[in-house]
């Protein structure tokens, strides 16, 4: 069984924009087999709204075309080799994602059985999610809480909000955190994303207001580049640190470890793949740390690749999903994700990784080669 055809996507913004928050673009990515399988993956979109991705993946097809979709770590290692320049390193790492998830999705359809029975068989046969509360525009204590307590009511367990963004001072942001905390309970746990725009001198007031609020999370204080911050931050506060998100590397998300920067590592499937987000799991594991599937994509193909993951991994904790994304994603495909009664997606059997995609749905959006 040989590749025949590999098409690149790029969903424009509009089609997943809400009245909380604007839109995202998606890059997706689907190969055709000689014997007719179709295979779709989801690559992070970076540069001019994905273009350079959509690139990055229009510059791998001359591996990709005629290989065998089983030879997936034969395929990772060729692309990375065409790594040259540090600076677009990213880009070919997520556009070597998004073809080698769809590989996976090939290889299942043809061996019919999910992508999770090719990787060793789940863990676990349900993965806890987190409701992310992102919004571009400011929002009050108020608005914010409201969004929150609305994720919980659709039966969300877990929120993840940004309090101390969009240029609050740390009372407001500890106004919003309490006003959360108001809305959702006190049994939901709260998650704090920080965006690498803490300011030294703020740590002592954010950090008792978490732990005052039973929080279990504490992202990105510093950047995941600055291991010596991080690790300062981790031993003053003694919260929970979670970083990873913008890495790709094995060896940048081993100095996180090495300098015990952070608990939970949180690298995202369609930037590492896989294979990656799967080896940076044990990586993590020999060192005790866990792993949190970062999600930044649709909440269908990039959902359920990174449900399969997240499935095998035995130090895993949540998988991110963004409720808001959830309507625009239905305009091209469809993934069984109900929550059940904790808050969990039950483990998909469906054959590779258990998305219906609508390819008539996307042809306006199939990105050309130049």
């Amino acid at each position: 069984m040989k590749i025949t055809a590999l098409k690149t996507y790029i969903v424009p913004a509009a089609v997943s924009e809400t009245a909380w928050c604007r839109g995202a673009n998606w890059v997706l990515v689907n190969l055709t087999t000689e014997g007719g399988i179709s295979g779709w993956g989801e690559a992070y979109a970076f540069g001019e709204g994905g273009l350079a991705t959509a690139k990055a993946i229009q510059n791998l097809t001359p591996i990709i075309i005629g290989m065998d979709p089983f030879h997936i770590r034969r395929f990772k290692t060729q692309a990375h080799d065409t790594i040259g320049d540090a600076l677009n390193g990213i880009e070919i790492s997520a556009a070597a994602a998004g073809i080698e998830i769809a590989m996976w999705d090939s290889v299942g359809k043809a061996m019919d059985t999910p992508v999770h029975n090719l990787l060793g068989g789940p863990c676990r046969d349900r993965i806890s999610v987190y409701a992310n509360c992102w919004s571009h525009d400011p929002r009050t204590a108020d608005q914010l809480a409201t969004f929150a307590g609305a994720q919980v009511e659709r039966g969300f367990r877990s929120v993840k909000i940004y309090p101390f963004l969009y240029g609050n001072t740390v009372d407001d942001g500890i106004e919003a955190l309490t006003a959360v905390r108001d809305a959702v309970g006190a049994d939901v746990p709260i998650m704090i994303d920080m965006w690498s725009r803490m300011r030294p001198e703020e740590l002592p007031r954010i950090a008792d207001a978490l732990h005052a609020q039973n929080v279990p999370w504490f992202e990105d204080p510093a950047a995941a580049t600055d291991v010596e911050t991080l690790a300062r931050i981790r031993a003053q506060s003694k919260l929970t640190v979670v970083s990873g998100e913008t890495l790709y590397k094995k060896q940048d998300f081993r100095r996180l470890l090495e300098h015990e920067s952070a608990d939970i590592l949180n690298p995202d499937i369609s930037a590492c793949g896989i294979l990656g987000l799967t080896e940076i799991a044990t990586l993590a594991e020999a060192y005790g740390a866990k792993v949190s599937v970062h999600n930044n994509n649709s909440m269908t193909i990039g959902l359920a690749m990174a449900m399969q993951a997240a499935a095998v991994i035995p130090n895993f904790t949540m998988v991110e999903h963004f409720p808001r994304f959830i309507e625009g994603s239905n305009t091209f495909a469809s993934f069984p994700a109900q929550l059940d009664e904790n808050g969990c997606i039950p483990l998909s059997n469906e054959p590779g990784l258990g998305v219906t995609v609508n390819g008539d749905a996307l042809v306006e959006y199939q990105v050309t080669p130049d």
